[in-house]
């Protein structure tokens, strides 16, 4: 009798210490979600105006305008991206504007449909055919090139979004803000 009280004791004070453990506290890392992007739209461009060569400043509506690019959502709210505009206008007069930028964008709500702002910075190159001489920051430039853009991304939550939105960026002459080309443009895209 005196074994199987031993014995009795001894499995509850295990049990006893058992259930008295506590598990290292699990905390849950949201992973890095990577998204391709791509989309359609398209931009308002213009040149900038010179006294001699070109007294008026330039406007094209550009059609098409394709952005392709990749999205690392880091957080529900925020993300890193590297995103390539480029948009085209093709006749009489032509133009052909590019920019790739590296940058960021924040979204506001951890909803289905969340608004969005970004801003990058990057490399830009410009051809059109407004100016007569084929001369480095007329007829064509290669420069540093910023945006931002806004928008709205419709099931934010899921592995595909779909986006709408609005974007500028400006392709300067090298680095002369002075001699620039810019485009307003507007997207619908794919995150996928």
């Amino acid at each position: 009798m005196k074994k199987i009280l031993l014995l009795v004791t001894f499995l509850a004070l295990a049990a006893f210490a058992q259930g008295n453990t506590t598990e290292p506290e699990r905390t849950l890392q949201r992973p890095v979600y990577s998204f391709q992007t791509s989309a359609f739209g398209f931009g308002f461009w213009s040149n900038y105006k010179d006294e001699v060569k070109n007294p008026e400043k330039d406007k094209v509506t550009a059609f098409p305008l394709i952005r392709y690019g990749h999205i690392w959502e880091m957080t529900t709210h925020g993300a890193v991206t590297a995103i390539s505009t480029w948009n085209f206008e093709f006749g009489k007069t032509w133009e052909v504007h590019g920019s790739m930028l590296l940058g960021g964008r924040y979204s506001f709500l951890e909803e289905i449909v969340s608004p969005f702002i970004g801003g990058g910075l990057g490399l830009g190159l410009q051809f059109d055919s407004h100016f007569k001489d084929w001369d480095f920051g007329e007829r064509w430039a290669i420069g540093l090139s910023m945006g931002g853009e806004v928008g709205l991304s419709i099931f934010h939550n899921s592995s595909l979004q779909l986006e709408v939105g609005f974007g500028y960026d400006v392709v300067c002459s090298k680095a002369d803000f002075g001699k620039s080309f810019d485009t307003f443009n507007l997207f619908f895209g794919v995150n996928y």
